[in-house]
């Protein structure tokens, strides 16, 4: 901010800096108002020996306190070089020749920035056919709760560290669906890299590669295996389920790993539009425990999966245009890859998802907005035909919507 005038003290005169302060032809940093002062002081009361006066030392502490005052404006604004920001200069990571790039859904982005956010999801599950013992097959509805916090450090221009954590719940709606799919918690956590390869202010394009790990922790609660399990095992009591090991059927933890890597891409179609778009490969390795009954404890059961995923999104912001600080994105993931199962054949994964999302495009440092996305031909669910075999449900629909909110610095 300006100063009232130039210094009007015939005993210091301040020299010039650079700094968003500027006082007509100079620029004047506060805290050399501060130093200069001290030092002047310092100057007359070693010429006479005496110790500062009761209004010199409030003078003092004044300019002390505007020093921090504005000295702290100048550390939370600073400049990179002698250019100043009109907005914090970390939002021009997510720039590209004159367009703000919105950070997808269903993707990573190719910007390597400094950001938190949060999300808060509501999801609705619904799988048809679900094989429920001798019963005819049932069209369960499930709804889950998703939280997620997502954290991104710059370490240079090029190179950045990123993760996120994520929790889900998931559960059945009505008797139907705690019956046939019980419910789902589940705890996962990523932590990975981004190298930008190329950018280009000229052309709008930036290109980057990022490496993932990834952790996930379930436990699943199904209580068919536990009503096959009762039915097997005649004249069984309450007692008996809750005390004994027919308890254990109730639970069956699970978990997997994740390693990751895939290239990703932004294009700038003028200062309303751009695209960003990815592909990338991942291996999993799954562990799964159920509680068998005739061996009185929990089997291993280990697979593995390969996974290939490619997504595009498309992005209209109105704002620079239109002063209406509103874009929109629209997004499309497929995923393919295959898929181990125990007993039976490998399953080939093959399934599309579609995002839709609103945001106040209002500041750069800034995302807020609300998403959808619905996930068609989803893994189809276990369940248990006839005499206990194992059969599987028709392909599941997952629809969600999120509140994102992310800061950038």
């Amino acid at each position: 901010m300006p100063l009232p005038g130039p210094t009007q003290s015939t005993e210091l005169q301040l020299p010039a800096h650079q700094c968003p302060w500027n006082d007509g032809a100079r620029v004047v940093h506060p805290w050399a108002v501060f130093v200069a002062t001290l030092t002047a002081r310092a100057g007359q009361w070693s010429a006479v020996a005496t110790f500062p006066t009761f209004p010199e030392m409030k003078t003092l502490l004044r300019s002390l306190g505007v020093g921090l005052l504005l000295g702290a404006g100048v550390a939370a604004g600073a400049p990179s070089g002698a250019e100043s920001c009109q907005e914090p200069c970390g939002a021009r990571t997510r720039q590209l020749a004159g367009h703000t790039y919105v950070f997808p859904i269903l993707q990573q982005s190719a910007f390597v920035t400094s950001h938190v956010g949060i999300r808060e999801g509501l999801a609705l599950y619904d799988i048809p056919d679900v094989p429920v013992n001798d019963l005819q097959p049932l069209d369960v509805t499930l709804t889950g709760v998703q939280q997620t916090l997502d954290l991104s450090l710059s370490i240079t221009d090029w190179l950045g560290i990123a993760g996120f954590g994520r929790a889900t719940i998931i559960t059945g709606t009505n008797a139907d669906g705690l019956l046939s799919s019980g419910a789902t918690v589940n705890l996962l956590g990523q932590v990975g890299g981004v190298v930008r390869l190329f950018r280009s202010e000229h052309s709008g394009t930036q290109v980057s590669v990022r490496a993932n790990f990834g952790y996930d922790k379930g436990r699943e609660i199904t209580l068919l295996p536990l009503i096959n399990a009762i039915v097997e095992t005649p004249q069984v009591t309450v007692e008996q389920i809750i005390n004994g090991s027919l308890g254990q059927f109730l639970f069956v933890p699970s978990e997997e790993t994740t390693a990751n890597g895939g290239v990703y891409a932004a294009q700038t179609l003028g200062r309303m539009f751009s695209l960003q778009g990815s592909a990338l490969a991942e291996y999993a390795w799954q562990k799964r425990r159920p509680f068998d009954r005739i061996l009185g404890d929990r089997l291993e059961q280990k697979t593995h999966a390969v996974r290939f995923f490619f997504s595009l999104a498309a992005a209209l912001d109105l704002y620079p245009t239109t002063s209406v600080p509103v874009a929109v994105m629209g997004e499309y993931l497929f995923r393919t890859g295959r898929q181990e199962e125990l007993g039976r054949s490998d399953r080939t994964l093959k399934n599309s998802s579609l995002g839709l999302g609103v945001y106040y495009s209002g500041r750069a440092n800034l995302q807020l907005g609300l998403g959808a996305v619905v996930m068609l031909n989803g893994e189809p669910q276990r369940g248990y035909g006839d005499e206990g075999s194992q059969q599987s449900s028709g392909d599941p629909t997952l629809s969600y919507g999120q509140l994102i909110l992310r800061y950038v610095w």
